[in-house]
Parts: C-alpha cells; structure tokens; sequence
C-alpha cells in the first residue's frame, strides 16, 4: 500500500456518554471525549481519576505482608540490628532507597545503604554483596525496587543466617523468592487495589505504616521515581505525583533547590516534565556509569554546599 492508499479511521465517541461526563462533572466538551477516548466509561472511573486527594491512597497493609514487614523492621530497631537497605541504581531505586532510610532513621534505626554496580554486580541482588553484608555484622536485608527475581541470592542471605524482605514492583516469577518478607503490590497471594507501583511507591507504603501516618516529607522523592520509572499515573500514582510535585514546588530541601539550579528550572515550574527530563537523567547517569550510592546521600543531605557540589557532579555525569 502507498502512502496516498491509506485511510485513516477515527472511532467516534459515545456522544451520550460524553455529555453525561459534561454533566455530571462540569466538564468542557473536548475534556469529556478525551476521557471517553481514554477508556473511561463511567462516571466514577472519570471521577477517581480527576478528583485525586489524599483519600485516593490505600491502607499500606492492604498489602500482602505489611503486618509482618513492619513487625520485623521494628524489631530490628528496638534489638538495634545492622539494617541494610539494597537499592537499585536508576532513579527509581535511588529514591527508594531514599525513602525507606529516611524512615528508619527517623524511627532510629542503626541503617546503611548499598547500591550493585551494574558493570560489577549486574542488577538485581548480588550474592557477592550479601556475603559482604553478612561479613559486615548485617542481620536484616531490606530490597528496594529489586529482589522479587533474586531467587538463589535471597536463599544465600538466608543460609549466612540473615532474615531479608523483599520490596519491589517487578513482574513476579512462578517461584517467589525463598525470602521472611515479600511486599509486592501484584503478590500472588494478596488483594492490593493498585498493581502498578513503583519501586518508591511500594518503599513509600513500608514507611507510611512505619510512621502511622502519610509521610508528607518524602512525596517529592516519591514524584520524582515514579515520574522517572514511567509507571501508569492512574489510582494512587496519580496524587503520589500530583502531591508530590506541589511538594517539590515548595521544597526547601538542599538537594532539591540544587537539582533546580543545575536543570535552569524555578522551583515554582517544576511538573513532570521537569522530573523526566531534568531531574531524572541526571540520577540515572549515576548507575550508567559506575556507583550510584552517592545519589542516596545527595538526596538525603541537608548541607547546602555538599548539595552543590554533589549536583554538579550529577550534572558532568549525565553529559559524559
């Protein structure tokens, strides 16, 4: 067929739908059709993915294991247990990683954190850095944005005598890792009403039952990974970036105000353009070539020169 032979074909919407999404939720025309072109069908589908607010997230120990996470992860702080957090080394991983050690410092807990190097480690858990771990005096492995394929290394952890939960998003295998702990929000066993999390998403969940409540203070990192990983915005996606993003327009973060200064954005113009093309590359550089630990104490600090100064070294990472 030529060029001058093809025919486009557009689908016409269902005109009485559209106008009763017009209706009822005082909509323009073209609004209401991109909805109904988008899929939306119903009026309380359109509604719930308009209208987000704090209630559109879900109770965290809707998941599959939270009770038994959360227990363990206190336990380890109430005993002081070595805690190692194993993050991955994209821009998902690297706020995860973010998330979760803010949390459990915040709870006090005697935690550290390590990041694979993809041209050493590869991705994933690496037997290596478990044996390390447990050498180190580690007695409790918490993954972030891995884990859910790192069979035979989990079963390593667990034969060197260190109990181990696995955080992650990734598609499931047949065979679930032989870990003390699996949060996953597609866990074959669970019911969680939202699927498609990020890695940081699920790490946010672990500390929002940790804390007791929403832990507003970590919505920017939040944004940031989930905007990075490219996960679905819909459901509880959508307000973790929509709150996350009004978060990070009003951040006073060190790190934060020197991502801005490095991407040329005000921190009033931050949306997610901003986080796909300015502050993501700029963590995902890190792993592209080499550690990507430093992305976590970037993130964490709260040392305005050390914040610079670490944001211009993510920034000549991401040109070379």
């Amino acid at each position: 067929m030529t060029a001058t032979e093809k025919r486009w074909r557009i689908n016409r919407p269902d005109e009485r739908l559209v106008e009763m999404l017009e209706k009822e939720l005082r909509l323009s025309p073209i609004s209401a059709k991109i909805l109904v072109a988008r899929g939306f069908d119903t009026v309380e589908s359109a509604r719930a993915f308009l209208m987000v607010d704090e209630h559109s997230v879900h109770d965290p120990y809707d998941l599959y294991g939270m009770h038994d996470a959360v227990d363990r992860i206190k336990q380890a702080i109430q005993n002081k247990e070595k805690v190692l957090i194993y993050g991955d080394y994209d821009a998902d991983g690297i706020t995860s990683t973010t998330v979760l050690k803010t949390a459990l410092v915040d709870l006090g807990a005697d935690v550290h954190h390590i990041i694979p190097n993809r041209f050493i480690d590869g991705y994933g858990p690496s037997e290596r850095l478990f044996r390390q771990a447990y050498e180190d005096g580690f007695q409790l492995i918490i993954t972030v944005d891995n884990g859910i394929a790192g069979n035979h290394e989990v079963q390593v952890a667990k034969e060197l005598g260190m109990d181990i939960i696995v955080t992650d998003h990734h598609e499931p295998g047949e065979e679930l890792p032989n870990a003390d702990v699996i949060i996953h929000p597609r866990h074959p066993n669970g019911h969680y009403p939202f699927g498609e999390l990020a890695g940081v998403g699920v790490a946010f969940k672990v500390a929002h039952a940790l804390y007791g409540e929403l832990p507003q203070h970590l919505l920017p990192f939040v944004a940031i990974g989930t905007v990075a990983d490219l996960v679905p915005l819909l459901d509880e996606n959508r307000y973790l970036v929509k709150a996350g993003i009004e978060a990070l327009q009003q951040s006073k973060h060190p790190a934060i105000q020197a991502l801005c200064q490095i991407a040329g954005v005000k921190a009033q113009d931050i949306d997610e353009e901003t986080i796909g093309f300015g502050f993501a590359p700029r963590l995902n550089a890190l792993g592209r070539l080499g550690d990507a630990a430093p992305g976590v104490d970037f993130l964490m600090t709260q040392d305005k020169e050390e914040a610079q100064s670490m944001a211009n070294y993510l920034n000549e990472q991401n040109k070379e």
